[in-house]
This record gives structure tokens, C-alpha cells and sequence, in this order.
């Protein structure tokens, strides 16, 4: 079995996949990506896939995903073309990249089933089904994006894929198509939320809304409610080696947006005590792991069995000797100034280090920067206040969607002393 037979095996006059300008039943995409297939030959090697759009990236993938051109989708912008002087390993079908915030990606392996297997755990929580129609965005270099098109096509349901960031062209999507699902990280569902205010609309066709790899607590939930007040919100926590690790719904969401919920079935977590760092079990896993896994994120897990994600393992800063914890500052932006996003980065000149902050557009911190940063030192330690805000238009993204801290880190080694 592979993905162009996952395809094949549903009702090829149904519609499979619909983006700005294009639109699939599923028998058309099985008979674009064979057309590709049957072109295939010679040894076995990466195929990395540089199409600009989705449609193009998803054809490409299910003709070479299960053949000896093992594909990869290239993350974007094209930085020159990737290499792969290796063959891909025995059984591997596609080959995913990290998402990486700071270090450049990591290439790793995956065989079908360690996916596959897991379509039916995932779509039983996401409420994913032969009726879903769910709404995306983004390139399926974003490993969560090609899982949640293949579990969805597993299901025989429909997704509605949008390429460009543009979040009125999403709601006129959402609303033309009668979306009932989505899959967006929290800052492309507050974008969405923010256009959705503008237009005065709310939308009720959409009974579940998916969400992971930032940060989402019972008040930014209340407020996605608003707009879209018939939804279940889940928050999932996971990563491109393993796969979905645990979730939370809306009704168990509390102020606390550390908590990442309970264990998906089949997959164990533990924290280690003196390291707080977090391993995982699960046979969702790339090539070449051991289990369990030790993830690099830190956490506990409190007296009810929810997960708590406390930041990566190397989010620590060290800023003129005194360590500091870029994602509890970061969370503390995020509380303090509500209509932005923030990051931190260090700074480190000759003689002096500095921790500068950088946020995005904000009514809220134009308005009362007083108010901001006597709100922040009642969270947080002196020492933990950044040295500088530089406030720009929107923060570097990587293909996931997460803050590109290399690129910021590059804009911060430009700055004036």
C-alpha cells in the first residue's frame, strides 16, 4: 500500500481537493500523479520537489511516494537546490523535514505505515470523516500540512487548500465551500479571526477547529468562539520525527496555556525529574529512532495526567552570565501584548550582551507602552525584561509557521549599538 493507493481506493467522482485555482476529484489526482508514475526509473534516490504550489506538491508526492524516487517537499523560499548524496534507506516512502526555528532543517525518513497506521487515532479526535471538509493553509513542506491532507483523503473527505496568506480570500473560501474543519496554527486562526471582525461575520458551518505548535489557553479559545461559536477547539502537541503526542479540547482549556493535554492512544509520555525534559513511545515514528524518544522540549506533568510544555531544552539564553528562558519571556509578551506576536533573541557584542525583543504590529503597544512594560515586570525578573522592543510589520515565519529565529537572530546582528 502507498498514497496513490490510498487515493485510488476512494470514490473517484468526489471532490478531493480544491485550492484558489484549481479544483480535484479524487480519480483526477490519481490519473495526474500515475501519468508522473509511470515515468519513473533507475536506482533509488531523493526526488526533491520544488513546485510552488499545492496542488502541484501533492501530485508530485503521491506519484513518487512508494516508487525508488523517495519524495521530499522542498521548503520555500528556494535557498538553492537541496542535496541528497545518499539512498534513501529500505522502506522509506517520503522523506520529512524538521521544522527547525533556529538551526537549519533535518532530513528524516518515514516508511507508510508510520503514518498510515495512525490515521484512524488522529481522525477519531479531530473528528475527521467522509464528510469533512477541511480548510488549510500553507505548503505541505509543513510536515503537519501533508499529514492532516493524507489523514483527511484516508477518510474520503474533501480540503480546501490556500496557498497565499491572504485572510479575506480564506473566509471567502470558508464560507464559498461550507468548511466544517480547520487545521491552522493559533497566529493564522487569529489573522483569520482578526478578518472576520472586520467583516462583521461569524461563521457556523465549522464544527472543528485544529490547532498545535503554539501556544492556545482558555481565553484566546473563548475568543476564536466568538467567530466561530459552533466549534470544538483541539490543541494538539507534536513534532516532525514522531507524530501527534497529546491533545486538549476547549472544555478542559484553563488560563494555564502551558497544558498540552493527555496522550494520543498507543503513545506514552514521561518527563525526566531532573531535566524536566520530556520523552515519548509511539511507533509514529521517522526511521532510525530509538524509543523512547527524548524530544529536547521541557514540561511536567501535573496530578491529572496533562502534559505541560515549558519550551525547548536549549531556549535557555545565557545574557551577560545570567540564564534566562526565552519562552518564558516570550509568554509573557504574548499575555502582556495580546494583539502581537513576540520573540527574543540575544545580542552579543564585545565586552556586553543584550536581550532584545521583537514584536509584531500592536494598537495595543502603540497605544500604552507604559502599561505594556509595567505589565511585564510584574511577570517577570528584572534581569528577564528585554533591553530593547523593535517592533516590525510581522515576525519571520518558518514553513510551519513558527518565528524564524535565524532570521531574526541575522536582523539583530545589524543593529546599532
Amino acid at each position: 500500500m502507498d498514497y496513490l493507493a490510498l487515493i485510488q481506493a476512494q470514490d473517484a467522482e468526489k471532490t478531493a481537493l480544491i485550492t484558489e485555482t484549481s479544483r480535484y476529484t479524487y480519480g483526477q489526482l490519481a490519473r495526474r500523479a500515475q501519468a508522473l508514475r509511470d515515468a519513473v526509473g533507475g536506482e533509488r534516490a531523493c526526488r526533491w520537489i520544488y513546485a510552488d504550489t499545492i496542488a502541484e506538491q501533492l501530485i508530485q508526492f503521491l506519484a513518487y511516494a512508494g516508487t525508488n524516487w523517495v519524495p521530499v517537499i522542498a521548503p520555500q523560499p528556494r535557498d538553492g537546490r537541496h542535496d541528497c548524496s545518499q539512498a534513501p534507506p529500505e522502506g522509506a516512502c517520503m522523506g520529512v523535514m524538521t521544522s527547525g526555528s533556529s538551526d537549519r532543517p533535518k532530513l528524516w525518513w518515514r516508511t507508510y505505515d508510520s503514518w498510515a497506521s495512525f490515521f484512524p487515532v488522529q481522525n477519531g479526535v479531530f473528528g475527521v470523516d467522509k464528510n469533512t471538509v477541511m480548510f488549510c493553509q500553507g505548503s505541505l513542506a509543513f510536515t503537519g500540512n501533508l499529514n492532516m491532507y493524507l489523514g483527511v483523503f484516508s477518510a474520503g473527505g474533501t480540503v480546501i487548500g490556500a496557498d497565499g496568506l491572504h485572510p479575506k480570500q480564506w473566509l471567502t473560501m470558508i464560507e464559498s465551500y461550507r468548511v466544517n474543519a480547520l487545521y491552522m496554527i493559533p497566529a493564522k486562526l487569529f489573522l483569520l479571526m482578526k478578518q472576520m471582525k472586520v467583516s462583521g461575520c461569524a461563521v457556523n458551518t465549522v464544527k472543528h477547529i485544529i490547532s498545535g505548535s503554539q501556544a492556545l489557553g482558555k481565553r484566546q479559545a473563548g475568543q476564536l468562539k466568538q467567530v466561530f461559536p459552533m466549534a470544538e477547539i483541539i490543541l494538539y502537541y507534536g513534532s516532525s520525527e514522531l507524530n501527534y503526542i497529546t491533545y486538549i479540547r476547549d472544555e478542559d482549556m484553563t488560563d494555564d496555556d502551558t497544558i498540552v493535554g493527555w496522550p494520543f492512544a498507543g503513545v506514552h509520555v514521561a518527563v525526566q525529574e531532573d531535566t524536566q525534559e520530556i520523552t515519548v513511545s509511539t511507533a509514529g515514528h521517522v526511521m532510525g529512532l530509538s524509543m523512547p524518544y527524548a524530544t529536547h522540549d521541557r514540561g511536567y506533568i501535573d496530578d491529572d495526567g496533562k502534559l505541560h510544555y515549558l519550551g525547548r531544552s536549549d531556549d535557555i539564553c545565557r545574557v551577560n552570565g545570567v540564564s534566562i528562558s526565552a519562552y518564558k519571556v516570550e509568554r509573557a509578551l504574548r499575555e502582556c501584548i495580546p494583539d502581537a506576536e513576540g520573540a527574543v533573541v540575544v545580542l552579543r557584542r564585545p565586552h556586553r550582551e543584550e536581550f532584545v525583543a521583537y514584536i509584531s504590529s500592536s494598537d495595543k503597544w502603540n497605544a500604552d507602552k507604559t502599561g505594556c512594560l509595567n505589565a511585564l515586570r510584574r511577570r517577570l525578573l528584572p534581569q528577564e525584561i528585554p533591553n530593547r522592543f523593535i517592533e516590525i510589520r510581522q515576525l519571520p515565519k518558518t514553513e510551519s509557521g513558527k518565528i524564524d529565529k535565524g532570521r531574526l537572530l541575522s536582523m539583530t546582528s545589524s543593529l546599532q549599538v
